[in-house]
């Protein structure tokens, strides 16, 4: 019932692509992380009914795209505050139920094909986008599944655009544009971050979820209801060495975000759950009173 998120952050080519899906027989954490989830989901498939929709959407060039389809429909990011609602999310982004770990890599698979991706000085294959791997799972503990779904969890798990220099990468035309695209979003994430780690003296502080795209969809992640980890991509290089530096204080002052994460529990499924129980107990003491009249 906890939400989490996982994001690779870095300098273009630094490898968090790699970090996050692998390559060849060396698996990243996205197949590792599903492999686990399935073979828990597995081992509590007599306890608990568990549902898992998988989606996945990139942010090019500051617009929100549903990469499980062919369209190049901007999305919406919504926000449902209501109890028990979906909190942050995006309108129209297609959900794939998914029932095992290859079906989650084919489905994230078929995605990447048509993630934007381009040529640069630094990197063959840079990512021109920030990926975004979503998996909601929804578990019910009650003998009537149909009833209601007791916990949701949200799971982003997000592939950053790298940082990068208009010099190092050699990057003109498109690649320029979508390289200050790229920075503008990652500026404005340091920004949220850094607001998140203010120490503010008695009034509340402004956050500026809004200024991007990314930071807005990743608002419950940021400074919210989720446990979030944020995995710092760097290169070994002495010509780096200034981006590993700027990448490790990011990522300093990300660590210092202290969020508190609660479990999602569905509050009609909950009560459902209520009447439920309270109905078998008093049948239970029903059954007990027809014995003893019985004797």
């Amino acid at each position: 019932g906890y939400n989490g998120c996982l994001f690779a952050y870095g300098q273009t080519g630094s490898g968090k692509t790699f970090t996050m899906q692998g390559a060849g027989d060396q698996r990243g954490i996205i197949p590792t992380l599903c492999t686990e989830l399935f073979n828990e989901i597995q081992e509590s498939a007599e306890k608990k009914h568990i549902t898992v929709v998988c989606s996945v959407l990139e942010i090019y060039n500051e617009k929100v795209k549903d990469l499980s389809v062919d369209s190049s429909d901007d999305l919406t990011i919504r926000e449902d505050s209501s109890q028990g609602g979906r909190g942050i999310h995006v309108e129209g982004l297609t959900e794939v139920q998914v029932r095992s770990c290859e079906e989650v890599l084919d489905c994230i698979a078929k995605a990447q094909q048509r993630r934007a991706v381009g040529k640069t000085n630094m990197n063959e294959h840079s990512s021109r986008s920030h990926s975004v791997v979503t998996l909601r799972v929804g578990a019910c503990d009650c003998d009537d599944v149909d009833a209601a779904t007791l916990t949701v969890s949200k799971l982003h798990l997000i592939d950053l655009a790298g940082s990068e220099r208009q010099k190092a990468t050699g990057a003109t035309g498109d690649r320029l544009k979508e390289g200050a695209q790229i920075n503008l979003s990652l500026s404005a994430l340091g920004n949220v971050i850094n607001a998140l780690t203010e120490k503010t003296s008695g009034g509340g502080r402004h956050v500026p979820y809004r200024d991007s795209k990314l930071t807005r969809l990743l608002q419950d992640s940021l400074g919210g209801n989720s446990y979030t980890v944020i995995i710092c991509n760097v290169s070994p290089a002495k010509i780096n060495a200034e981006e590993t530096l700027s990448s490790l204080r990011f990522a300093e002052r990300a660590k210092k975000i202290e969020n508190k994460a609660v479990v999602n529990r569905d509050p009609k499924g909950e009560r459902i759950l209520e009447l439920l129980q309270e109905n078998k107990a008093l049948r239970a003491k029903v059954a007990r009173l027809e014995a003893h009249i019985d004797r």
